[in-house]
């Protein structure tokens, strides 16, 4: 296979790491038993942070972003995929960050890292969903096995991104009371359209800067660390349970030793980056009827041309977009 095709491809210049246009053929992309003809792939922070060099996400050069894709198999060399198949690429070590990912109208890839679709799922919505849902999922199924929802209200912080948003869908379907946490006064209505029950700053999420502040939260989902989750540990109730997985206010966390020691509150760190075969009951809670499948999937995830990608990759570091991006080949 000879045609050529278009694909986004970082380089590491001079210390810099510069992502370029490139016109590519199945024969400059990684070796693998499966090509993938491209339909859609996710722009999750982590891609996006790739995409403009910010951080070091990518671990070998030159590559091809992009942590997730769906499409259909034209070649395969594993009796398990026949040309025709709807299948998806997403998560594990590899794929989009040392090996060539999903930025590309073409993928080539390992058979072992291939996944099937979920019955009645398409491929716009295996990625629409994909790891920022599964994540939220990961991060929910974790938080309700301690927490009920009598137990007092759920704050979910970065409010309008993917996986936050997600998590206020799947927590308010679940019954309990939730609170959205963002810095975006304007989304209000986007927020309580999604299932949030009140909408807050994030200057709001404790009431002062003691080591223990006033009790409000029995739990949390926390997309941002830094001081948004001290500020969380810091106005938790007795035994809450508080689930942290994003970074985008900050990757280090100073916090008070009170929290644990005196309410004994919970911090679960959620890593959801496994490959859709390894995903179990989880990845099958999230199919259509499931009790954790998002109801608000069409409002929060949206098409962009492959052509955009790059633009919306600076705004998403710079906090300019929210739900979820998908692009579309």
């Amino acid at each position: 296979m000879h045609t050529k095709f278009k694909a986004i491809r970082q380089f590491l210049e001079d210390e810099k790491r510069v992502s370029k246009w490139m016109d590519q053929t199945i024969d400059d992309l990684a070796a693998g038993d499966v090509v993938i003809k491209s339909e859609y792939a996710a722009v999750n922070y982590k891609d996006a942070r790739a995409v403009t060099g910010v951080g070091n996400v990518i671990s070998k050069f030159p590559c091809i972003p992009g942590v997730e894709v769906s499409g259909t198999v034209v070649e395969s060399n594993d009796s398990n995929f026949k040309p025709g198949d709807k299948v998806t690429v997403q998560g594990g070590r590899q794929f989009g960050m040392s090996r060539d990912g999903a930025y590309s109208e073409y993928v080539r890839v390992p058979s072992t890292w291939v996944g099937r679709l979920p019955d009645g799922i398409n491929t716009f919505e295996v990625v629409a969903m994909g790891l920022a849902a599964y994540t939220s999922a990961v991060a929910v199924a974790e938080l309700i096995k301690k927490i009920k929802p009598d137990d007092g209200p759920i704050i979910v912080t970065g409010a309008t991104g993917g996986c936050p948003s997600f998590a206020i869908d799947m927590l308010s379907s679940l019954g309990y009371f939730v609170v959205a946490s963002t810095g975006k006064s304007t989304e209000n209505d986007y927020l309580r359209s999604l299932g949030a029950n009140k909408v807050i700053g994030r200057d709001e999420i404790a009431g002062g800067n003691k080591p223990l502040e006033e009790q409000r939260w029995a739990g949390a989902i926390d997309a941002v660390g830094g001081k948004p989750l001290d500020d969380i540990l810091r106005s938790s109730k007795e035994r809450a349970v508080v689930c942290a997985f994003g970074n985008a206010s900050s990757e280090v966390l100073q916090t008070s030793i009170y929290p644990f020691i005196l309410r004994s509150v919970s911090l679960v760190g959620i890593n959801a980056n496994h490959p859709v075969p390894s995903r179990g009951d989880t990845w099958e809670r999230m199919r259509k009827g499931g009790d954790l499948y998002p109801k608000h999937l069409y409002d929060i995830a949206y098409t962009i041309a492959f052509s955009d990608l790059k633009a919306h990759c600076e705004k998403l570091i710079n906090s300019g977009v929210r739900g979820r991006a998908v692009v579309a080949f």
